[in-house]
């Protein structure tokens, strides 16, 4: 024991004897010396830093796998992936993907492409969101494609990762389908349009809108049309219209919602009026709406001083209406304010 404990006490006090110290000890001490190396991280740390590290020794090693799931690069975790058997990389491969020796398993993998293909398409569509999402962004978003999957394979990866239940995961995935393959989006747009992740629907319907206009728009209309669906799923088509549309085709589709029950579908649609769409058939419509933010959305658009020209109101200096019509309305706005200032509970 004379030999053994001077190593993992050197060790533990954060000194670096040389491996070599320990291949001199018997295979009984030697033994010792290993399993107390590997109850802490300065310990394992220390062993797979050793040159000769045997793959049975990494196998064991790999099974601490919040020394692998850590962030911070320490490349002695790449040796152990290097090292390690092919069953230990297999039953530990999402703490593998999620941390710093992430790169040294898709280089140990690089040889052999249908391998690196399967794996990464299991780990983007798994329940890991650390591995899925470290490994979206090795294998498919980064533009260099170090570890040479190809476009094809990139997209098949991307394609997988959809199904992953990680919202952030889906969302990556369909802005990088969306404008390396944007068909394939549009094709399974049944499926995605439901998609829980708003992020999620309104990439699908920007997608769909670019390959197949017209299409697209018959079905958002559809969806817009149908009550029984659920608003955040209407929501994403009305603004994905509004994003697409012209202000002439979404006038009477604004008009009908900014008097929707619902306050979310009104409010949107006021949104979209306001910044992008204004026009004074949509802006009388929300006179009436339901919702208070809605109305005053309105009100500001028709004010005839402080109002839009394109909603139906106007504003000082607009070229379409003479001095005396600003002056006739600067007048009458200053006599109502001063009505309401002599008797605040008229109206």
């Amino acid at each position: 024991m004379t030999n053994v404990h001077p190593i993992v006490a050197a060790v533990e006090a954060g000194e670096y004897p040389a491996h070599s110290d320990l291949a001199t000890l018997d295979a009984e001490h030697r033994s010792r010396a290993v399993e107390a190396l590997l109850l802490t991280p300065t310990g394992r740390r220390w062993l797979r830093d050793d040159p000769s590290l045997s793959a049975d020794l990494a196998d064991r090693l790999l099974a601490f796998e919040s020394d692998f799931r850590q962030p911070r690069r320490d490349r002695t975790l790449a040796a152990v992936v290097e090292r390690a058997s092919s069953d230990a990389i297999e039953t530990h491969l999402d703490a593998i993907a999620a941390g710093a020796a992430a790169a040294a398993l898709w280089r140990r993998l690089a040889s052999n492409p249908a391998e690196l293909l399967r794996q990464g398409s299991n780990l983007v569509a798994g329940g890991d969101a650390p591995a899925a999402e470290a490994t979206l962004h090795l294998l498919v978003l980064d533009p260099l494609d170090a570890f040479g999957i190809g476009g094809a394979g990139r997209v098949e990866i991307a394609q997988r990762a959809l199904m992953s239940n990680v919202a952030d995961v889906r969302g990556l995935a369909a802005e990088f389908l969306a404008e390396h393959a944007p068909v394939v989006l549009e094709r399974a747009i049944d499926d995605l349009l439901t998609d829980e992740s708003e992020r999620v629907r309104g990439v699908v319907w920007s997608a769909a809108l670019r390959v197949n206009r017209q299409s697209t728009i018959e079905r958002a209309s559809a969806l817009l049309s149908d009550e029984s669906a659920t608003v955040p799923i209407r929501r994403s088509a009305l603004n994905a219209l509004g994003a697409s549309l012209p202000t002439a085709q979404m006038v009477d589709l604004l008009s009908y919602f900014v008097v929707h029950p619902d306050h979310e579908l009104a409010a949107d649609a006021a949104n979209l009026l306001y910044r992008q769409h204004r026009n004074p058939i949509t802006a009388e419509a929300a006179r009436e709406s339901p919702h208070a933010d809605v109305r005053e959305v309105a009100e500001q658009l028709l004010d005839p001083l402080r109002g839009s020209p394109a909603a139906g109101g106007s504003r000082p200096g607009d070229p379409t209406r003479s001095s005396a019509d600003i002056f006739t309305d600067m007048i009458r706005q200053l006599e109502k304010k001063a009505d309401n200032q002599t008797n605040p509970s008229g109206r």
